[in-house]
């Protein structure tokens, strides 16, 4: 009887074994060895359970979705309209960015194939058919291809007129195409075989060529910052009908200058006659010679939707209609008068008048000897007045200063300040005076030429 019953307990006990392995997972050999498969693109995924203990299973599924995109080679036809550009790491990295975003956001056939997970991860298997990725692209492309051709059959029938909105229309037909820029996208066009994509870029190149822009001024002659009294403006035509002048309406245009700095209105657009306006509020750089320019504005002609950043960069290298004027900047002119006194004498060193003259030089002005050729006058005056003993030997004083600015023009003065009470010390009042002076100047520069030069470089005379 007790060797039954020990029997007995060894096969319960084996028994009891046996179904606690049975009923263990063990770690498949994917999670160990990223798997490979000649005939599927593989995307394998892993996430924490610390880190992310309420939604670790969909940051797998990501990092596994992401990992099977990885292995979709992104290549560039000779072909295609993107083969010139082979050679640009940036463009070609910011190609690759794009070929899977839009693959990223467009897979749907992709497979499960397994999970498995431990108290501290999660791991998930995913697989796509690469011939049936290849199929689903195909169709997609055949639909791109009957989309792309719609709108570049409506471009085609606009009147000439209205060359901007044809435009347009052949960039809504890139952007049915820009998931396939890097590739040779054939197909018939009015009877014709076309690569598409390359033939849409050329033919907005061709008409952007058929664009002439010109100026009604060659030169103007401005201020520092001052504006340009008059707007000027920039006709757009067709460049063929230069005796009839056929305007191209609706053209947005912008001003530029590639060496200096302006304010005003940079950004418009032609009229329906083709004339657009511009008006420069502010002369910002004292650079004597400026080169403006006027060009078509991609970037506007291009708002359409949806356009991935490699379309908007081909589509801004290309070249646009565009017209110089050559602006010539005078300095704004400024004859001082000055007073500095220390105890009440004339001072041979102006401390005000070399720290105003430095910064104001650097910033564009300059200084005339007589007042007839000014467009300002400057005027300082300063003195500083002994306050005596303050403690042994060291005595102090005390600076008062104001300054004025007149516009010679309108015979008004537009701007006045000034500081009071600026101390110095020294065993002597004399020098106690040039340290109130030195204190003086640091202040001038802190608190009051901000608001001066202001005044000087004000918008509106």
């Amino acid at each position: 009887m007790k060797r039954f019953a020990y029997i007995f307990f060894i096969a319960s006990t084996l028994l009891v074994a046996c179904k606690g392995n049975k009923g263990m997972k063990v770690k498949p050999d994917w999670v160990h060895n990223r798997p490979t498969n000649e005939n599927y693109y593989v995307g394998v995924g892993i996430a924490s359970k610390l880190n992310n203990p309420f939604d670790y299973q969909q940051i797998a599924k990501k990092n596994a979705l992401n990992d099977l995109i990885s292995e979709i080679k992104v290549t560039v036809s000779a072909n295609s309209v993107l083969s010139q550009f082979q050679d640009n790491t940036q463009f070609k990295q910011q190609f690759e960015s794009d070929v899977k975003i839009t693959a990223l956001n467009t897979i749907e056939e992709f497979n499960v194939v397994d999970s498995w997970e431990d108290k501290d991860y999660f791991w998930i298997y995913y697989r796509l058919s690469k011939e049936e990725f290849k199929d689903i692209r195909r169709r997609k492309l055949l639909a791109a291809i009957q989309k792309a051709e719609d709108y570049y059959t409506l471009s085609e029938a606009m009147p000439r007129e209205q060359l901007v909105q044809s435009i347009r229309l052949r960039i809504k037909a890139l952007v049915a195409l820009q998931s396939y820029l890097g590739e040779d996208v054939q197909t018939t066009f009015h009877g014709k075989n076309v690569f598409l994509v390359n033939e849409l870029v050329n033919s907005i190149q061709h008409d952007l060529y058929e664009i002439q822009l010109k100026s009604t001024l060659q030169t103007l002659n401005g201020k520092i910052g001052k504006p340009i009294a008059e707007p000027f403006d920039v006709s757009a035509f067709f460049r063929d009908s230069l005796s009839g002048k056929i305007a191209v309406p609706y053209l947005p245009v912008y001003l530029f200058i590639e060496q200096g700095k302006i304010d005003g209105s940079l950004q418009t657009e032609t009229d329906q006659s083709g004339v657009a306006s511009f008006a420069i509020a502010k002369i910002l750089d004292k650079n004597p010679v400026q080169l403006l320019r006027i060009a078509a504005d991609m970037n506007r002609i291009m708002r359409v939707d949806s356009l991935n950043t490699t379309l908007q960069t081909l589509l801004l290298r290309l070249d646009m209609p565009s017209t110089n004027i050559r602006m010539n900047v005078a300095p704004i002119k400024i004859f001082m008068q000055s007073s500095e006194q220390n105890l009440s004498k004339a001072m041979s060193t102006g401390y005000f008048e070399s720290t105003l003259k430095k910064i104001l030089v650097a910033d564009g002005c300059v200084f005339v000897p007589n007042v007839d050729a000014a467009d300002y006058i400057l005027s300082l005056q300063s003195n500083t007045k002994s306050l005596g003993i303050i403690w042994g030997n060291m005595r102090t004083v005390s600076l008062d200063m104001s300054i004025s600015l007149t516009e010679c023009n309108k015979k008004m003065e537009v701007y006045k300040n000034g500081l009071n009470e600026i101390k110095g010390f020294q065993t002597t009042d004399e020098n106690a005076g040039i340290d109130a002076y030195r204190t003086a100047c640091q202040q001038l520069i802190a608190r009051i030429y901000p608001s001066l030069n202001s005044e000087l470089m004000q918008a509106v005379e």
